[in-house]
């Protein structure tokens, strides 16, 4: 099992919920008002007046065999909406239950 993190501009997150449907996964949690600044491009998302945009934080745990076809729909949307901000993070889960 793997857990899966998603951090993305909360402008696209029709784009990532599509993402999930396309990838087959279905249980997942969601953060909505996460600020963060990206480590090398890109704008803040602060929230505040001079940088208003948000983020939402997804997490999700899946199958091993999940991972990759859910991390290609992440590369489609980085690619369509570079500019907007879109990471995703890969760890082991040890146990679940």
């Amino acid at each position: 099992m793997k857990a899966v993190f998603i951090a993305y501009n909360q402008a696209i997150s029709e784009k990532v919920d599509q993402a999930l449907k396309n990838a087959g996964i279905r249980g997942f949690s969601k953060w909505q008002d996460m600020m963060g600044a990206g480590s090398h491009n890109g704008e803040p998302h602060l929230g505040t007046h001079t940088w208003p945009a948000l983020n939402s934080g997804l997490l999700t745990i899946v199958d091993d065999a999940k991972v990759e076809p859910l991390l290609m729909e992440v590369k489609k949307i980085n690619q369509v909406a570079e500019s907007q901000g879109i990471h995703a993070f890969v760890w082991n889960i040890e146990q679940m239950v």
